[in-house]
C-alpha cells in the first residue's frame, strides 16, 4: 500500500489521506474536503472556502487560491516568522 493512501488514526477509521513534506514539515490532507480539517506536523489545523479563497483558521487573513499553496504559505509564514527553525504548529 502505497504510504499516500494509508489511513491515520487521526485521521478517523475509514478516512483516505494524502501526505507531504514541505520544507520538512508533514501535511496531511484527508480526501474528503468536507472534514475541513488537515494536519500540520500531527497537529489539526482547521481550514475553509470563501469566495473562491481558501484559509486556515490560524492564519484566516492570508488566503490562496488552493488549500495547497495557503498552507504552503503558512508554512512559509512559520519559517520565516522563527528564524526557519519551527517544525511545529501552535
Amino acid at each position: 500500500m502505497d504510504k499516500r493512501d494509508k489511513n491515520s488514526g487521526d485521521e478517523g477509521a475509514g478516512a483516505r489521506v494524502r501526505r507531504e513534506t514541505y520544507k520538512g514539515h508533514e501535511i496531511i490532507y484527508p480526501r474528503d474536503e468536507r472534514r475541513k480539517k488537515i494536519f500540520i506536523d500531527g497537529r489539526p489545523v482547521r481550514w475553509g472556502e470563501t469566495g473562491g479563497t481558501y484559509y486556515l483558521d490560524v492564519y484566516a487573513y492570508d488566503r490562496g487560491r488552493t488549500l495547497d499553496e495557503t498552507v504552503k504559505r503558512y508554512i512559509d509564514y512559520l519559517d520565516e516568522a522563527d528564524g526557519g527553525d519551527r517544525k511545529e504548529v501552535n
